[in-house]
């Protein structure tokens, strides 16, 4: 018969420190045997209430998080041999969970990765090697300019400005530029250009 002791959610909260009631030692021996079978890797009970079965469930994703899992001395036995029984051409059986390579994708696959990174190579020497730069013809020498006309200082032209002259900058502006303009014909006329 279930009381309301046996209920962990709806059941009376026990005071810290308490010394445990013979119902709580009897349910947490059952608790631990069920714990240590399913970490022995045998399956738990079907009928199980669901409070059980959720700290069933906590406990075995609390032992799996810890690392400390192994497979029996047996099963790892048996997955070394497979894979050792397979790497040298043998039968492997399928209950050790090594999934075999099938005899014919064992044979070629080796020689059809080597042939398509050798054939990725060779292309690519080959781009290298016939794809010769196309070299521009040189550009004709430009004469150096003389050291006036690439740098005219403006000082002379304008002078120091008054406080009084301070909002006239178009005026100074055109002064240069007309400056400027004049030098560009000089030196277009001095070449037998036009202006």
């Amino acid at each position: 018969m279930a009381t309301d002791d046996d209920d962990l959610l709806t059941g009376p909260v026990p005071v810290p420190e308490a010394e445990p009631s013979a119902s709580e030692r009897i349910r947490a021996k059952a608790f631990g045997e069920l714990v240590d079978k399913a970490v022995a890797g045998r399956t738990p009970p079907p009928a199980m209430s669901a409070d059980d079965r959720a700290l069933l469930e906590v406990a075995t994703v609390i032992r799996a998080a810890s690392g400390n899992v192994e497979l029996p001395v047996a099963k790892r036995q048996a997955i070394v041999e497979d894979a050792l029984r397979q790497a040298i051409g043998g039968v492997t059986t399928t209950t050790s969970g090594v999934v075999p390579i099938s005899r014919a994708r064992r044979r070629w696959m080796p020689w059809a990765v080597s042939a398509v990174s050798t054939a990725v190579a060779v292309a690519a020497v080959l781009l290298l090697w016939l794809r010769r730069p196309e070299l521009s013809p040189p550009s004709p020498p430009v004469a150096e300019a003389p050291m006036l006309w690439k740098m005219r200082p403006t000082d002379p032209l304008i002078g120091p400005i008054s406080r009084d002259r301070v909002g006239d900058a178009g005026t100074r502006i055109d002064r240069i530029f007309d400056n400027r303009l004049d030098g560009y014909r000089a030196r277009q006329l001095a070449r037998g250009g036009t202006p």
